[in-house]
């Protein structure tokens, strides 16, 4: 079943409801892609075009509003949302702000508090320049952070999302653990993605957002890059990391790949990430903070010689986005709840210009936790 039951979408709304009673919001404005997503169920990457902006309000005691332009009126009326509004679209001078104005001033005529994206890993797919225009002439309200109420609903995951996340992480790791016999030296970074992404499709993925893909001698030097026309060589080790989508829902891990002769200081950073995330997983329950996590990873680390970690990070949340909090960090208090998914991350540059990075999917359960990519080999596959 694409998307969920209304009672899911119905559900996520009282849950927001009564978190915005309880810090005084009297009415949030949604207009970012995934949290609309999140309250609606609307299925569309129709967001790519920047040109119109959707709002969505939701208030404390009624089902949401939708004002977005003509053109999505059809598909929103296809969800659970009933109460839509729209305007001809595009119109750069007024971009469905005096509808939106005109609805928030019915609801709250005389004071009261907007709750807005404005914070945490958030953002406003409106114009600024609308987004002021809003505030001033609409002065007798505040408009304050939501971002902190909706991330705190949106990082513990209902069975339904679970089960979503779970299926697109299965795919992705049955493409990995069979991907080493379908490559070969000589072939370029750009030509094995594309082999993996077909492979992904072929397995029920919907689409690949994300793939970054580097290698080197021994090791990369950066790990965010799209694939290049690079030809693997001979003591070469390439990554391959994804980020693919199955109903909305990210899977985000990666796995290593050894070409001919590796060298031993090579194989040693392998296994130390390897050790590294193997007592970690071990350690994950209830109540562990990020910080722990991170001090788990880096313990072991260390040994190795390093001082810090370039990439800032050694994981974070999953979910309809890519990355979501919290992030594992050396001064991230975020305590792991049950329901929780994360990732963990370690990385180590343990050459100027070499690093290795490991990256695994995990469910935080009652009891600890489960793995849900398969876990990344002990020894460095090896393609001959």
């Amino acid at each position: 079943m694409r998307g969920f039951n209304k009672i899911e979408y119905q559900k996520r709304v009282k849950d927001l409801q009564v978190n915005m009673q309880n810090n005084n919001i009297d009415l949030t404005l949604i207009t970012s892609p995934h949290n609309f997503r999140y309250f609606t169920g609307l299925d569309s990457y129709f967001w790519e075009s920047p040109t119109r902006p959707w709002f969505l309000l939701i208030s404390q005691n009624k089902n949401p509003v939708a004002i977005i332009p003509s053109i999505g009126k059809t598909a929103l009326q296809k969800t659970w949302i009933k109460e839509i509004k729209t305007w001809p679209s595009p119109q750069p001078k007024d971009e469905g702000v005096s509808e939106l104005k005109k609805y928030i001033s019915k609801v709250l005529p005389n004071k009261g508090n907007i709750g807005c994206e404005l914070g945490l890993e958030s953002h406003l797919r409106m114009s600024i320049n609308d987004f002021d225009y809003l505030r001033n002439s609409l002065s007798n309200l505040k408009f304050i952070d939501a971002s902190i109420i909706i991330w705190k609903q949106r990082i513990i995951k209902s069975q339904n999302e679970i089960k979503k996340i779970k299926e697109i992480i299965l795919i992705a790791s049955k493409v990995f653990d069979n991907f080493q016999n379908q490559i070969n030296i000589g072939m370029t970074e750009i030509e094995i993605c594309k082999i993996f992404k077909k492979e992904l499709i072929n397995e029920g993925a919907d689409h690949t957002l994300y793939m970054s893909c580097s290698s080197g001698n021994g090791g990369y030097d950066q790990i965010i890059c799209d694939p290049s026309d690079k030809i693997i060589q001979n003591g070469d080790i390439m990554v391959i990391d994804t980020g693919t989508t199955l109903d909305g829902y990210f899977c985000d891990f990666n796995r290593n790949y050894g070409f001919g002769s590796i060298s031993k200081e090579s194989i040693n950073a392998y296994n130390y990430l390897w050790e590294a995330t193997e007592r970690t997983l071990d350690k994950l329950r209830p109540g562990i903070s990020c910080a722990e996590i991170y001090e788990s990873l880096f313990d072991v680390l260390k040994n190795t010689g390093l001082q810090s970690n370039n990439v800032g990070r050694m994981g974070h949340g999953l979910g309809l986005q890519l990355t979501e909090p919290p992030s594992i960090m050396k001064k991230d208090k975020s305590v792991l709840e049950e329901n929780m998914i994360i990732t963990i991350e370690p990385s180590l540059e343990y050459s100027p210009g070499k690093m290795l990075v490991h990256e695994e999917n995990v469910l935080i359960t009652k009891g600890g936790y489960e793995l849900l990519s398969s876990r990344t080999p002990k020894k460095l596959p090896i393609v001959k």
